[in-house]
């Protein structure tokens, strides 16, 4: 009897939090690598934001309490990004932007290249 009142405890007092404080870190260093690769880091919240709305916008489904869940809530993730949005855009515009610039300009040229081959493969035609 005292386990099977114990373990829900143990899941409910210990686990998820620690899940949702994984969950967080995950999210930061998601942030920064992304940063890092020149990838736009607001576009995660963005992301989180439509998420929100969309969850929002279903009726019948309700998110669970975040208490009780292995994940942050939308808020408190939003939250956080905020709180980690300075960080991240120092480290996408650092030089000016010229590294991410580049790399756009060489990633344009890549797709550009790829279409290219990509008709040329097929004989131009649709």
């Amino acid at each position: 009897v005292l386990f099977s009142i114990f373990l829900p405890a143990q899941t409910l007092l210990y686990s998820l939090p620690h899940s949702r404080e994984h969950e967080v870190e995950a999210d930061r260093i998601g942030v920064i690598l992304a940063s890092e690769a020149c990838y736009d880091p607001r576009a995660a919240k963005r992301v989180f934001s439509r998420m929100k709305d969309d969850g929002n916008n279903d009726g019948n489904k309700r998110p669970p309490p975040e208490f009780i869940s292995t994940h942050p809530g939308y808020d408190t993730r939003l939250t956080y990004f905020d709180q980690w949005m300075p960080d991240a855009l120092e480290r996408f515009n650092k030089d000016g932007g010229n590294k991410c610039r580049v790399i756009r300009e060489e990633m344009k040229r890549a797709r550009r290249l790829a279409a290219e081959m990509h008709d040329r493969r097929d004989g131009g035609g649709r």
